[in-house]
């Protein structure tokens, strides 16, 4: 995680440290990402909590550290009322997904789990959810 400002850096750290014992890949991105840039994360958590582990526990969906940057974008940007444009929200979700899949070829928790194997999955997943929070916080920074 080099080339990252102070709070991003921490941010990131923080959600590593999050996911695991306290929280899975989309909640831990969530609330350190929202923790970073001051706002309250508690009701957007909850909201993210479903979407852990490929949607449901699953594994078949996309990356719940993905999801889980997706709903701060849509949090933080989304509509409020019917017709408002969300080209702004959707350009900075594609961002992620754009850089995600770069990194790792896939946005698909299955796919990315049978690369990393059953011994490095935790931690590799861990260096996603920091990874991912790093650069949400990034674009969110850029725009």
């Amino acid at each position: 995680m080099s080339n990252c400002g102070m709070n991003k850096c921490l941010a990131a750290k923080k959600a590593g440290e999050y996911f695991g014992d306290q929280f899975h890949c989309a909640e831990a991105v969530t609330r350190a990402a929202l923790e970073s840039i001051g706002k309250a994360p508690d009701e957007l958590v909850a909201c993210s909590t479903a979407f852990g582990g490929g949607f449901g526990k699953s594994f078949q969906e996309t990356c719940g550290a993905l999801s889980g940057a997706t709903l701060v974008i849509g949090h933080l940007y989304g509509r409020r009322e019917p017709g408002e444009s969300w080209e702004y929200p959707a350009s900075l979700a594609a961002m992620v997904r754009d850089a995600f899949v770069e990194e790792h070829g896939t946005t698909k928790c299955i796919s990315l789990r049978e690369k990393f194997g059953p011994e490095a999955q935790m931690s590799e997943c861990r260096k996603i959810v920091s990874s991912v929070t790093k650069e949400l916080l990034d674009v969110i920074e850029q725009k």
